[in-house]
């Protein structure tokens, strides 16, 4: 197993730029839910829709990102993208009713998926394929600092009276991003970027991989939110006191995600991926027999640890799947993808939290997981 070769500076930065990109978008994904407590209550009495609403714009703008890329290129695709996002973010400052708010939101959702499919494929147009784990890792790791890092500063902006000010945060770091993308990632890159969405259902590998992130995707996800209401119920960790373990466990995320992505670069991405597969099945059995204590404050360290650390493998090793040619399209259902495994994973895991509790969601999480391995396994392949 031969080290890969390092990456050149070049690289480096367009990494640095796109993992801030990603950064600024999932904020708009992670902080709304912190801040409910502190909107109006003609807001938060509609919580559900807004949460959704951006979730949906997001798997729309995906799907429309190779449809505009085929026509100006993905590097002018995501530089635009961004601007509508810093746009729509700075609107959400504007005092605005349900429906108005509800709109923006969408169009947040919209903009975010354009731009993180859009993004996704330059990484793949950045960095080889035997560097591909270790950069889609860093990348992640910026989508993933949105936790510790955003849900805190946005809970401080509310508590100050300005509950919308992290929007015009994430405006002024989205046009950031975008700026340093345009310096650091070549005019050339995805310069043709044709929608090819017919020869990548076609790819059993490439299915394959957006089976299985649907599966991790949404059962990782899906299963972190409905754990909150878990532990206080229980009396395992106080609702109160819940921004401290998210934080915590939002930085062992990026540690796992950005540290941990070139092991993947060594061992093979499928390899690495079928073994974090494993480690996750393992994770949520544990976590059905009700631990507490150390024992579950570990237990979660190393859930969190594994599945960000599997994430950009996982997608680098589907980016391999596909020709040249067809990676916009093949990152733009996986954003759909994404949206669809935590929708579908909601849906069926509310009966059964409602017959089982918490244990059934857990139950349900690990077969998701390990079908995610048997899909891998099965028709997986590495890339090239």
């Amino acid at each position: 197993m031969a080290a890969p070769v390092p990456p050149s500076t070049h690289e480096h930065r367009a990494i640095a730029a796109l993992a801030l990109v990603a950064f600024a978008l999932n904020l708009n994904t992670s902080v709304l839910g912190a801040l409910l407590p502190f909107v109006p209550n003609e807001l938060s009495n509609h919580a559900t829709w807004l949460l959704a609403a951006a979730g949906f714009g997001s798997g729309v703008g995906a799907l429309l990102m190779p449809a505009v890329a085929a026509r100006t290129g993905l590097r002018p695709v995501l530089l635009a993208s961004l601007v509508v996002f810093g746009v729509v973010s700075a609107l959400h400052l504007l005092p605005l009713g349900v429906w108005p708010f509800l709109v923006v939101r969408a169009l947040s959702g919209i903009a975010v998926g354009t731009a993180y499919a859009a993004a996704s494929s330059l990484i793949t147009e950045a960095v080889p394929y035997a560097r591909r784990g270790a950069a889609m890792g860093w990348f992640t790791a910026g989508m993933f600092l949105a936790i510790p890092v955003g849900m805190p500063i946005a809970v401080l902006c509310a508590q100050a009276g300005g509950w919308p000010w992290i929007f015009g945060a994430q405006a002024v770091l989205a046009i950031g991003g975008g700026m340093a993308a345009a310096r650091s990632v070549p005019a050339t890159a995805g310069l043709l970027a044709p929608m090819r969405y017919l020869p990548v259902l076609r790819n059993g590998a490439a299915m394959a991989g957006l089976l299985a992130t649907m599966l991790h995707v949404g059962s990782f996800f899906t299963t972190v939110q409905l754990a909150s209401r878990w532990l206080a119920d229980t009396g395992r960790f106080p609702a109160e006191q819940q921004m401290w373990l998210w934080i915590g466990l939002g930085a062992v995320s990026v540690v796992g995600s950005g540290l941990l992505g070139r092991l993947s670069d060594v061992f093979g991405k499928r390899n690495f991926v079928l073994a974090t597969s494993a480690v996750l099945v393992g994770c949520f059995l544990f976590l059905t027999r009700a631990p507490a204590g150390a024992v579950l404050a570990w237990v979660g360290a190393g859930l969190a640890l594994t599945a960000a650390a599997r994430t950009g493998p996982l997608q680098a090793l589907v980016s391999g799947v596909v020709a040249k040619d067809e990676v916009a399209s093949l990152m733009a259902l996986r954003g759909f993808a994404m949206q669809v495994g935590v929708g579908a994973f909601a849906v069926a895991a509310t009966p059964l939290t409602n017959d089982l509790g918490f244990r059934g969601v857990l139950w349900l999480a690990a077969g998701c997981q390990a079908a995610s391995y048997l899909v891998i396994r099965l028709w997986g392949r590495e890339g090239r």
